[in-house]
C-alpha cells in the first residue's frame, strides 16, 4: 500500500511505476483473478451491482500503461453473456465531455487525441454516462474510502458528475474501479468535484463502498 505523497503528481508517478513493474505473468494472472470477481457480480442476482433483469450496458476501457488488463473481461462479456460492451469516446458531441459507444469484435476503431483507440460510430450512437448500468473505470490509485485518482483529465468526473446529485436517477450506474491491488493508497486527496467509486475490483477481491454493502 502506498502512503499519500506530497503532491498528486508525485503520487501518480509512484503508483504508475508500481503497476508497470508487474511482470507479464503477473499481469495475466491478475486479470484472470479479477475476472472471477466480475463474473460473480454479474451472475449473482442479489448483487447491488446487478439490479436489472435485462442485459446490461457495461462500459470498460482498453488497458494500457500497466493498467489491469481488460481484454479477458471484454471477451468474457462478448462470448458468455448478453450484456452490451461499451468503450469511452472522446471524439463525440460538443455537449458531452465523454460518450460511450458500443464495442463489438467488428467495430471500426480510431485513435483519439491521446493515441488511444476508441470506437468510431455516428454521434446518434453515442450514449451518455446515465445510460450505462455498470462502469469499470481506469485509475492510477484508489483508497478504501472510495476515492479514485485518475490521470488528471477529469473526463470521468465530469461525465458522472450527476452521481453527486441526490435522487438524480432511479438506477444510477454502478462505478467500479478496475485495478491492481498495488495501486491502493492509504488515503487519497479528495476534491469537491471528485465522483467516488461504488466499488473496486482487484486481483484480490471485490469491495463495495456503498452503504448497503459496507
Amino acid at each position: 500500500m502506498t502512503t499519500p505523497a506530497t503532491s498528486p503528481k508525485t503520487l501518480r508517478s509512484q503508483l504508475r511505476r508500481l503497476r508497470k513493474q508487474l511482470t507479464p505473468e503477473q499481469q495475466t494472472r491478475h486479470a484472470l483473478q479479477a475476472l472471477t470477481y466480475l463474473q460473480d457480480l454479474l451472475e449473482n442476482p442479489s448483487s447491488k451491482a446487478n439490479p436489472l433483469s435485462h442485459p446490461l450496458n457495461i462500459a470498460l476501457f482498453l488497458s494500457q500503461d500497466g493498467e489491469l488488463e481488460t481484454q479477458s473481461a471484454i471477451e468474457y462479456l462478448w462470448h458468455n453473456t448478453e450484456h452490451r460492451v461499451f468503450l469511452p469516446a472522446l471524439e463525440t458531441k460538443p455537449d458531452l465531455h465523454m460518450a460511450f459507444v458500443e464495442y463489438q469484435e467488428t467495430t471500426l476503431m480510431i485513435n483519439n487525441q491521446f493515441g488511444i483507440p476508441e470506437p468510431q460510430a455516428p454521434f446518434d450512437k453515442h450514449l451518455t454516462g446515465q445510460q450505462m448500468d455498470i462502469v469499470l473505470m481506469p485509475l492510477v490509485g484508489f483508497d478504501l474510502q472510495g476515492n479514485r485518482m485518475g490521470m488528471g483529465g477529469g473526463y470521468y468526473d465530469r461525465s458522472f458528475a450527476f452521481k453527486r446529485l441526490p435522487k438524480d436517477s432511479e438506477n444510477p450506474p454502478f462505478l467500479i474501479g478496475w485495478a491492481h491491488s498495488c495501486q491502493q493508497a492509504s488515503q487519497l486527496p479528495n476534491e469537491p468535484w471528485d465522483v467516488p467509486l461504488d466499488g473496486i475490483i482487484t486481483e484480490q477481491r471485490f469491495k463495495s463502498f456503498t452503504a448497503e454493502q459496507a
